[in-house]
């Protein structure tokens, strides 16, 4: 095919895809308060579609047309909601996400024998990096929700200091993340273990070692597997031709590295641990 009509059938598939996408926007409120509830997350089950709400609560999502599935909208803290795509089709836009009511444990003062560890890895240097980002992309709402973390194995009871990450690169102005920790459920992250919103902001392209205090939210961890993720909330949207960030990893036979693409899609898992570790206090 000559290359004038090569690069016109490639814009004409470009642009019926574009065409064939449905957006939508709308909030997420909290139904005890009324409130929005920023960074909630919203996701089609299994499939590589979705998107984060910003701190208003406000989301645009981009659906592909005549899409019959579920919809998922979720937040740490929050209980699930399962929209129906009746609901969607009927024009509903505004979600309302119900707090858990967190019950809390009477708190023991009390002398434990503990000493300082790590958990995770905490070299910078890796095999390979680990890319993300919106390079190429005219929109990168549609990337928000990525998750990427590893498995860990406390031997013993754990209490989380810091949590760290390494950043080998990033061209962004601003990058913002979630800390989440999963129990391991078949292999893969299953219930979440957080019940609070614990976030990762960088500014003005930082990169190195980024660290997250922990101590203000009591973390604690049983002597048994768990995962442990970031996942991407927002970025800047000016000029994203040009836009990712890389975290090294090394090749392993038995650490697993899990990723998946936004909040509902299915997670993947690879031979190989990244720069990611705590540190603790450990009995």
């Amino acid at each position: 095919m000559p290359p004038k009509l090569s690069l016109l059938f490639s814009f004409l598939l470009v642009s019926a895809s574009l065409r064939a996408q449905t957006i939508i926007e709308g909030r997420i409120i909290n139904t005890k308060t009324g409130e929005p509830v920023p960074f909630a997350t919203l996701g089609v089950p299994r499939r590589s579609i979705g998107t984060v709400a910003d701190e208003q609560g406000h989301y645009l999502l981009r659906l592909p047309a005549g899409l019959t599935d579920t919809l998922i909208v979720s937040s740490v803290g929050f209980s699930r909601e399962v929209v129906l795509p009746k609901t969607l089709a009927a024009g509903q836009r505004e979600f309302q996400l119900a707090p858990q009511e967190q019950t809390l444990r009477d708190v023991i003062v009390e002398h434990r024998r503990v000493h300082p560890s790590l958990l995770g890895r905490n070299n910078a240097k890796g095999d390979i990096l680990w890319l993300a980002g919106s390079s190429g992309k005219e929109t990168v709402d549609d990337e928000w929700g990525w998750e990427f973390g590893t498995l860990l194995k406390p031997t013993k009871r754990t209490y989380l200091e810091e949590f760290h990450v390494f950043l080998a690169t990033n061209t962004y102005e601003h990058l913002r993340f979630r800390l989440n920790l999963y129990a391991v459920e078949q292999g893969r992250p299953g219930r979440v273990l957080v019940t609070r919103d614990i976030q990762l902001i960088c500014t003005n392209k930082e990169h190195g070692w980024q660290t997250i205090d922990l101590r203000p939210y009591a973390l604690e961890l049983e002597a048994q597997p768990v995962f442990a993720t970031i996942q991407w909330l927002q970025s800047e949207k000016k000029d994203p031709w040009d836009k990712y960030f890389s975290i090294p990893v090394t090749r392993q036979a038995k650490q697993v590295v899990v990723e998946r693409e936004n909040s509902e899609a299915a997670w993947t898992t690879h031979p190989m641990q990244p720069s990611l570790y705590f540190t603790v206090m450990t009995e």
